[in-house]
């Protein structure tokens, strides 16, 4: 199901606010302007492993957006450019297409636009972000906006492609256990140590990125990473973007990372 056959939606008309389970953020860097602004667009393909499919992207905070929706147990899939929608405006209609759709894991749709935090409050852009937000509601869905401030984190992204790909490893719940009691009772939780537990380094990976186990996602991974049990909660709930929504699209509250 998505925005196209959203008549068919039980709570259409009907939108509860969105409360992601975020993981603690730390302070976003701030993004370096080129020194000489290139022509067109920036694009490219990112490969999702959750999606078993190369997805487009048209800038490098869209690329970021797509690590963090890959990453996160609370996105179940996503797409890009998902559906036109029609917006009044003071001149009348205009066109407008979000620029991911994300089906969250409880089912729930949410339409993301992606944004310089530059250009965010511009009246011409809040005019058309406000829009989107109200039709979007009007039909039961969630509609979210991010901007560098939510998404340019080097280290994070730099940890996220070497994680992907053992999103996709099936790992016995048996082996879960084991490594989680393993973790609880070793004076010396590194990811080395975890490797020469299991005997796999790519296991260990596995368990990583899935989110079984974790480590300081915004330190570089290394064998001398130290490993801990997670602390939010249902990792399928599990979110690592913090995100603004409308009207006047602040950042939501998020927790605030201790080793920031």
């Amino acid at each position: 199901m998505s925005i196209d056959n959203y008549g068919q939606r039980k709570n259409a008309g009907y939108r509860a606010a969105l409360r992601l389970n975020i993981v603690p953020q730390p302070k976003a860097e701030r993004a370096r302007e080129p020194v000489t602004r290139s022509r067109g667009l920036v694009r490219g393909q990112f490969p999702s492993t959750k999606m078993k499919r190369m997805i487009a992207w048209e800038s490098q905070q869209e690329e970021k957006a797509c690590y963090h929706f890959e990453v996160s147990p609370v996105v179940k899939a996503f797409r890009e450019q998902p559906k036109k929608l029609y917006l009044p405006s003071s001149k009348g209609m205009s066109r407008y297409t979000p620029d991911f759709e994300l089906m969250l894991h409880n089912g729930e749709f949410c339409y993301v636009e992606v944004k310089p935090l530059s250009k965010l409050f511009s009246p011409q852009v809040l005019e058309k972000l406000r829009a989107a937000d109200q039709l979007l509601s009007d039909k039961g869905y969630h509609f979210i906006v991010l901007t560098d401030e939510e998404l340019n984190f080097p280290t994070r992204i730099r940890n996220f492609p070497i994680l992907r790909p053992y999103l996709r490893f099936d790992i016995p719940l048996q082996l879960i256990q084991q490594a989680n009691e393993w973790l609880a009772g070793t004076s010396d939780p590194t990811l080395e140590a975890l490797s020469q537990f299991l005997g796999f380094r790519s296991t260990a990976f596995a368990l990583l990125a899935q989110l079984h186990i974790c480590f300081e996602f915004d330190q570089p991974i290394e064998n001398s990473s130290e490993l801990f049990s997670p602390t939010f909660g249902d990792h399928h709930e599990t979110c690592f973007f913090s995100y603004r929504t409308g009207p006047d699209f602040k950042q939501c509250a998020v927790p605030t990372d201790p080793h920031a």
